[in-house]
């Protein structure tokens, strides 16, 4: 059973680590293209009327893809000072019920996201933008990411729990 979650986080590594660089890629293209924009203007070549619209499909996209990422690699927002004046054992504990927590409201953010999704779905809603993607792609990411925050923070758990039995038995326990 262990061997298999194993190959499981090591498959779900892969997927998240494809996914911040496609992140990276969003921000590097519109990295290029804002400029690229800027300088047709000035010059009076023209412009790339559809760029704004690009850059915020990119940053909404980028954000929720990467942000798993972000998590497994502990570079979100995170105030540790707690953690870290409490006892081990009890910062342990405080440790597995935030991971818990975490998973458990991703979750509720997914359930929502999947529904939002079909709404967006049945409803065939489009932005009213040059560029029109429909709704329900943006929902599915928004579902798709908390879904995946999710496993990340269950995967947290269970690091958190083997760093706490491995402690246990270098101590003779």
């Amino acid at each position: 059973m262990r061997r298999q979650i194993d190959r499981l986080e090591a498959g779900f590594n892969c997927l998240i680590f494809f996914m911040a660089s496609l992140s990276a890629v969003l921000i590097a293209l519109y990295a290029v293209l804002i400029p690229l924009n800027l300088f047709l203007i000035k010059t009076q070549l023209g412009n790339i009327f559809w760029i704004y619209e690009v850059v915020e499909y990119s940053l909404y996209v980028g954000a929720f893809i990467g942000a798993p990422w972000v998590l497994q690699k502990g570079a979100h927002v995170r105030v540790d000072v707690l953690l870290q004046a409490l006892p081990k054992s009890a910062a342990v504990r405080l440790d597995h019920f935030i991971n818990l927590f975490g998973s458990a409201l991703c979750l509720f953010l997914c359930f929502y996201g999947v529904r939002a999704t079909f709404s967006e779905f049945q409803d065939g809603t489009m932005p009213d933008k040059v560029i029109q993607i429909k709704n329900w792609y943006m929902m599915a990411v928004f579902a798709l990411s908390f879904f995946l925050l999710s496993i990340e923070f269950l995967l947290r758990f269970r690091r958190v729990a083997a760093r706490e039995k491995d402690v246990a038995t270098e101590a003779g326990f």
